[in-house]
Parts: C-alpha cells; structure tokens; sequence
C-alpha cells in the first residue's frame, strides 16, 4: 500500500510535468522545480486528499517536508524504515 502511495504521487508529479521522464527518491522537487509556486499549491491539495489529512502551509515546514519523494513517504505516508529521511522529528 504503502508503495502504491508513493507511486500515486509520482504519477501526479509527472502528469504536472510532462518533461521530466523519471524522478528518484531524493531528487529535491523544488530545487529541480519539478514543483513551482502554483503547483505546489495544488500538489497540497492533492496530498491532504491522498493522506486525508490537513498539510499546514503557514509553519514553513510544509515546503521541506515535500520536498523529495523520500520526505513525502516519511512524513506523510506512513513512513520508511530510514531515519536519515525523517524531517523534523
């Protein structure tokens, strides 16, 4: 499940940006701008419909907590079994 997720989230990445063939793990979504300003808006959206949970954006850590593939799936879908992934905790 955990996998289908992820694998949920990339697919929304890529029909966003059609340009990019591949996003690893850990490549940094917004440094890349795979997400920019308004896509990352309704990349929230699309995240708290996924999770079902409300992403605040006001704390400033929304930004880093999704900014790879990797922080997403610990932070928001139920986690890895690497800390070094972990943000914020």
């Amino acid at each position: 499940m955990e996998n289908e997720r992820i694998d949920d989230v990339k697919k929304w990445l890529l029909r966003e940006r059609p340009d990019i063939k591949e996003i690893g793990l850990d490549t940094d979504l917004i440094d890349n701008r795979i997400l920019d300003s308004v896509t990352f808006i309704n990349f929230v959206y699309f995240m708290e419909e996924l999770t079902g949970k409300r992403i605040p954006l006001a704390s400033g850590t929304a930004a880093n907590s999704l900014r790879t593939l990797r922080m997403i799936q610990t932070n928001f879908l139920g986690g890895v079994n690497d800390e070094r992934a972990k943000v914020g905790v």
